[in-house]
């Protein structure tokens, strides 16, 4: 297993990183800086902290302090004042409910040295929704401990070191890029006394009322490979960073504002859990949703539904439930949520899906009936060998000389959506050929696979769905040349992904940006980018396909690298690949059907 680790010294004002555990995470600029409304710790849907921030001898640890960051499953700031050396470790532990920052400081000087720390926070307890929390705060004060009280929700900061309250408390507006206030509970004071070239810490620890003790199993998984591997690996911890336990298992869409357990995001993602050999993991997520009764959406609030009925839940539910069976085992729950499926689809006398206008990934739009979910009903019922023949002569409804529609209707733009047929295998190898010609062309960014053609006269490189690049429309792109033999250009899209792994947040894959500068649009680390990142690297670029009773591994011909600990039921298969060829450097008690490169 490689665990995601960076040391930074540049560039650290436009980074950020979010460290979390199944409880909540921790919102962060890698200069130290809390510099947006959604900076601070989180409980989802809940905001408990805007900022802390520390004064020691008079010098307030700050982007002039700062020599240097440690970024992986925690932060390090490195600091230097003078005479003392200080180190901020911020970390997110698991099975505990809240944050640990300890102060690490180390008098460089050969006198004793007396230090006074002085630690400034502002908490700001809210709903996610609310922006502007209410001035209804009260404090509790003991020992070693400051209770903050609102609305029914509290904050607890404790220490294991004595530290005294200076001054009133009082509420205060700040403008981190927009107004927003907190609650400032006075100064809170520490003092100690530092020998010679001796270190001393100073820990607190901001504990929430909505505790949450479940653990994350770690899984052995490694892509050796210069171009991809990183990006591969990081993705990996990435999904495991956006996991809770709050209603139950689930994986939140993104952070840090989609703080909701969205069923489309979570079953593209649980696609790449399973590559992943999340398999316990990825069964929890979805029988989470069918005790909720399969809706669009799990409220990480009282478990609340979604408003609308989206078109891609139960097919894709069903694409990802069979993706769990092959590789591992399912539940008599899944396997009986999946039973009569297909009888939910609503079909009219072509075999085309019917569905509400705006109830596909692209809510911002009316595209009714839409292409791609089509193809998701027909992979559904391909897998469950029930009405696929009908859905097949729907979708070809959907199919020109040069490329597939968008949605039946008129005047219709041409989309990257039809990616999903192909990525699923289901358009004919003549017409692939011609439509990924097109997506090779007009859709292809230097920053990934636009959502709308450059030719389209309604296409805006920054247009949310109409023309920036989204890591999940990338990943189909990809997928869909891989599908069809197009190794160079699917291997492109993976590549073009990479670039982004050390920007905006250190190990993450982004929502969306702009097609035309590469600059952030949404979220810095988005479930389904990464998700998809590992089910296309595996599933496609690899080939590894688990059939019933062997795996079968056929890569692309000019792939060199080792796939390592990859979980097919309850073996393990180590891969080694020299441009097409496969070695297997284990011995798995399964069937292993290495077949070159293609």
């Amino acid at each position: 297993m490689v665990n995601m680790k960076y040391n930074l010294n540049e560039n650290l004002s436009e980074r950020k990183g979010v460290i979390s555990n199944p409880h909540g995470f921790l919102n962060r600029h890698l200069d130290g800086g809390f510099k947006s409304k959604w900076s601070g710790y989180w409980t989802p849907p809940y905001k408990y902290l805007d900022y802390f921030s520390f004064k020691v001898n008079g010098i307030w640890l700050n982007p002039d302090t700062l020599q240097g960051v440690e970024y992986g499953d925690k932060i390090v700031y490195y600091h230097e004042t003078g005479s003392l050396a200080v180190e901020e470790h911020v970390k997110t532990p698991d099975k505990v409910p809240g944050l640990e920052v300890e102060l690490r400081i180390r008098n460089k000087d050969r006198e004793r040295k007396a230090v006074h720390a002085i630690m400034e926070t502002g908490i700001d307890i809210r709903k996610k929704d609310q922006d502007i929390s209410e001035d209804n705060y009260s404090l509790e004060e003991k020992d070693k401990r400051l209770k903050i009280i609102s609305n029914g929700k509290k904050l607890v900061l404790r220490s294991e070191d004595k530290f005294e309250r200076h001054g009133e408390a009082f509420t205060k507006q700040h403008y981190p890029g927009e107004r927003q206030k907190c609650f400032i509970p006075g100064k809170i004071i520490f003092r100690k006394e530092v020998a010679p070239e001796s270190r001393e810490t100073i820990k607190t620890e901001f504990l929430t009322s909505e505790a949450s003790f479940k653990s994350l199993e770690k899984q052995s998984q490694e892509l050796r490979n210069q171009e991809l591997g990183r990006t591969f690996n990081y993705s990996i911890e990435s999904m495991e960073n956006l996991v809770y336990d709050r209603e139950g298992t689930g994986i939140i869409a993104g952070h840090p504002w989609f703080q909701d357990y969205w069923a489309r995001d979570s079953f593209w993602t649980v696609l790449g859990l399973i590559d992943a050999g999340h398999f316990e993991l990825a069964e929890e997520i979805l029988e989470n949703f069918v005790d909720k009764g399969l809706d669009s959406k799990i409220g990480l609030e009282n478990g609340e539904g979604d408003e609308m009925e989206r078109a891609d839940t139960l097919p894709l539910f069903a694409v990802a439930v069979d993706k769990l069976k092959r590789h591992h085992r399912i539940s008599e729950k899944l396997d009986e949520a999946v039973q009569g499926l297909m009888e939910k689809a609503d079909t009219d006398e072509n075999g085309v899906i019917q569905h509400g206008d705006t109830a596909t990934w692209m809510d911002t739009l009316e595209r009714s009936p839409a292409v791609d979910i089509q193809s998701l009903w027909l992979e559904a019922a391909s897998i469950s060998e029930n009405g696929a023949g009908e859905l097949a002569e729907g979708l070809q409804k959907f199919e020109r000389e040069d490329y597939m529609i968008d949605y039946l209707g008129e005047d219709v733009p041409e989309t990257i959506n039809s990616a999903v047929p192909l990525m699923f295998g289901h358009v004919d190898e003549d017409k692939a050929e011609r439509y990924l010609e097109k997506i090779n062309g007009e859709f292809s960014s230097t920053y990934g696979a636009r959502t709308r053609s450059v030719t389209d006269p309604g296409y805006e490189g920054d247009g949310y769905h109409n023309g920036s690049v989204w890591g999940l429309t990338t990943m189909w792109a990809a997928a869909a040349n891989l599908n069809y033999g197009q190794e160079k250009q699917g291997k492109n899209f993976l590549k073009k992904m990479t670039q982004f792994i050390d920007r905006n947040q250190p190990g993450a894959l982004p929502e969306v940006v702009d097609a035309e500068n590469g600059e952030l649009l949404g979220c810095s680390e988005q479930a389904w980018s990464a998700g998809l990142y590992v089910h296309v690297v595996d599933s496609y670029l690899l080939g590894i396909d688990v059939k019933k009773d062997k795996v079968v591994v056929d890569p692309v011909s000019n792939f060199t690298g080792k796939r390592l600990g990859k979980r097919v039921h309850d073996e393990v298969l180590d891969l080694e690949f020299e441009d097409g060829k496969i070695n297997l450097l284990n011995d798995p008690g399964i069937e292993v059907d290495l077949r070159g490169g293609r």
